[in-house]
């Protein structure tokens, strides 16, 4: 959050958030009871809120019920001049669900699914590796989710 939009945020914003957070398809008279606020005053927060904080609402799926088995950490090193291309390439890859620029010894991190090891494999040699400017790359197989999942409202 930015400075402007943080000294705006109040309580009752937050209470709204949490709300969210918890569950993004509470209806706004659910939320009013929870949070002893009017129907139409959260109507209107939840329009700023939406403007300013919320960047969007999306559906969690449980990879394994949409067959995707394999979770996968890569670490890659690139080419100094083309590091912009190869974030810009990953990030275009459907398989391909995060990408970090990191400091250290590798430059970029990115998380990927694959239905199988043989798939990943191909991701990783016929996709990844195929990109201008891929140095290097170390793969890791996530063997267990211990917690995945948003960005927490931590205030």
């Amino acid at each position: 959050m930015t400075a402007d939009v943080d000294s705006e945020i109040d309580e009752t914003d937050l209470a709204i958030l949490h709300s969210l957070v918890k569950n993004a398809r509470i209806t706004l008279s659910k939320m009013s009871e929870d949070i002893d606020v009017p129907d139409a005053t959260i109507s209107h927060r939840l329009k700023r809120l939406e403007r300013e904080v919320i960047k969007g609402y999306t559906v969690i799926l449980d990879p394994e019920k949409v067959g995707l088995e394999i979770t996968a950490i890569i670490i890659i090193q690139t080419e100094t001049e083309k590091h912009g291309a190869v974030k810009i390439a990953l990030s275009k890859l459907d398989e391909v669900s995060e990408v970090y620029s990191v400091s250290g010894e590798y430059d970029l991190l990115t998380k990927l699914w694959a239905h199988n090891m043989e798939e990943l494999n191909q991701i990783i040699n016929s996709k990844i590796r195929s990109i201008d400017g891929v140095d290097d790359l170390t793969e890791m197989i996530v063997m267990e989710r211990v917690k995945e999942g948003t960005v927490p409202l931590l205030v």
